[in-house]
């Protein structure tokens, strides 16, 4: 079975091989972070194994695990509501204390798609403001689980956002090698200490 610790160890480990190549366009890095991956996880799996079984279940979570160390994809982000609508929707008559966020909707498209191919993440959310504030700082993230298990990490995009219902995302390669079958999105948007989380599915065809 393969612990958080030993993925979180693999993405570390792939991160650090990957930061001394900047130059690198990003598809170049995220082909460089697969095959590491890859060949650190057959190692991983097969000492925790001790068979060659082990080894090609680890060389298909290193080569996923690779990928984590990569940014979203055409990343984009839009205003698509007021804050005075965003009020009306959740009935609230009066300004909140503090920065609030919440998750109206988190999506992964399409819903079935090829290994090799790409997914489009959304997070739909809203920002609630105290009237002495302009804005506030959101981060949004990303985590793909498979089977209860955390295999691929987006690092968040930190942006400040006015009072009012947002739209943010981009895509996620879904490498070559990757298992077929359901693979969930975690969608999580922060504002100091209010934070909120949403889940999205798709599924790789086999």
């Amino acid at each position: 079975m393969y612990t958080k610790r030993t993925i979180s160890a693999l993405v570390v480990a792939v991160a650090v091989s990957i930061s001394g190549c900047a130059t690198m366009s990003e598809g170049e890095q995220q082909a460089l972070g697969a095959g590491i991956g890859a060949a650190m996880g057959c190692g991983i799996g097969a000492l925790i194994t001790g068979n060659a079984r082990g080894c090609a279940a680890g060389l298909a979570l290193g080569g996923m695990a690779g990928y984590g160390v990569v940014k979203l994809n055409q990343y984009e982000s839009r205003r698509v509501r007021s804050a005075q609508a965003e009020a009306r929707m959740y009935g609230l008559t009066k300004p909140v204390d503090s920065a609030q966020v919440k998750i109206r909707k988190g999506s992964a498209a399409p819903k079935v798609v090829k290994a090799g191919s790409k997914v489009k993440l959304t997070t739909q959310y809203s920002v609630f403001l105290p009237k002495t504030a302009s804005s506030v700082s959101v981060a949004e993230s990303w985590a793909l689980k498979k089977d209860g298990k955390e295999v691929m990490t987006i690092p968040a995009e930190t942006t400040n956002r006015a009072a009012g219902g947002w739209e943010a995302g981009g895509s996620i390669p879904v490498p070559q090698d990757a298992p077929p079958g359901t693979y969930v999105i975690e969608h999580v948007v922060k504002a100091g200490s209010s934070y909120d989380t949403d889940e999205s599915i798709f599924i790789v065809e086999s």
